[in-house]
């Protein structure tokens, strides 16, 4: 594919894709590289990237979307990538943690990270779906802070998986979820099949609001916007705009 870009080693694959976007990149240009040495995750946090075990990628779409739709684009990238998964890993389950984050068996396989352009900017909007997937990653190669937290393709299926492959099967797919997302009620058809993954649903979880405060609510799933809600102990209904939403501990592993 000629737009595909694939890059034995960079810093961060969506400050590339943004790049080559704000250059007028066309929907569906990609950067894929082997290694990363400053990927990003949400809230800036880093996200480990060992050489040559796992998918790191951006991709640049330009969605026939209003821009006050691109926040929801979130949800259906991970669609897009939870379904590649489980067709090529179909003995193992994997779900989806409210708002971008792969798991599997308690443990986070991998994430992603949308970043969009400025709807003031100079000609069409866009955006950049950042995804790190641990494909062929061992214990070993993650840093000691993340063995306990995280997991790939190979430690739990066993079996190791071609990353370009499952590359080329991301392109496909996500550009595919996102000509869905595009059509009428689009995002409720993402939004069904992506509540069917939804980890938190029904579990008690916790988070931290804008004023600090930490709140403990059993998940409702998102609504129609893709925010989060939450029913906390006295019976209230919580929007969750976002943060860093956690299992709360009796119900962690479960």
């Amino acid at each position: 594919m000629d737009n595909i870009f694939h890059l034995i080693s960079t810093v961060s694959t969506n400050e590339d894709a943004y790049g080559l976007a704000l250059k007028g990149a066309e929907h569906g240009t990609a950067v894929l590289a082997d290694a990363q040495h400053g990927g990003k995750g949400r809230l800036g946090r880093e996200w480990a990237s060992p050489p040559g075990t796992g998918l790191y990628c951006s991709i640049v779409i330009r969605p026939n979307l209003p821009f006050p739709e691109f926040p929801k684009l979130t949800l259906t990238a991970g669609l897009a990538l939870c379904t590649v998964i489980e067709r090529l890993v179909p003995t193992v389950p994997f779900g989806l943690k409210w708002p971008n984050d792969l798991y599997c068996n308690g443990r986070k396989a991998g994430g992603i990270l949308v970043e969009s352009s400025s709807p003031l900017g100079d000609g069409d909007p866009f955006a950049v779906v950042g995804v790190g997937v641990n494909v062929n990653t061992r214990s070993d190669d993650f840093p000691v802070g993340l063995r306990e937290k995280g997991t790939s393709l190979l430690m739990e299926s066993g079996n190791s998986l071609d990353i370009y492959k499952l590359f080329e099967k991301l392109h496909v797919s996500l550009l595919g979820h996102i000509g869905v997302h595009e059509q009428q009620d689009g995002f409720a058809e993402i939004l069904k099949e992506w509540r069917k993954r939804d980890l938190l649903l029904g579990k008690e979880m916790q988070w931290l609001t804008s004023d600090k405060k930490v709140i403990v609510g059993r998940g409702m799933g998102p609504d129609g916007n893709g925010q989060l809600l939450a029913r906390d102990r006295e019976g209230k209904v919580h929007e969750i705009l976002s943060g860093d939403v956690q299992l709360f501990e009796s119900d962690q592993g479960k």
